[in-house]
């Protein structure tokens, strides 16, 4: 796709494609993907729970309340798993 591959690149791919992370950003994009994908948890219980991706998407504040009080519980479960 036209995009610049260096020595030391991160890249990384699954089913949905492929992305090039430039060495110098490697740590903020896995800091940051950690924490969307501990959000896409949360929001993947809570439709399996029987509530609508509307509202949950994108979140506000009573959604960002609600993951707020569930990520420790949720650690606290992982730990427990291990």
């Amino acid at each position: 796709a036209g995009v610049g591959v260096y020595p030391g690149d991160v890249i990384f791919g699954d089913q949905e494609g492929v992305v090039v992370i430039p060495r110098h950003l490697a740590d903020e994009v896995a800091k940051d993907a950690a924490a969307q994908e501990r959000f896409e948890h949360f929001v993947t219980e809570k439709v399996w729970e029987g509530r609508s991706i509307f509202g949950l998407y994108p979140p506000r504040d009573p959604v960002k309340a609600e993951y707020a009080k569930w990520k420790p519980k949720a650690a606290k479960a992982r730990k427990g798993k291990k």
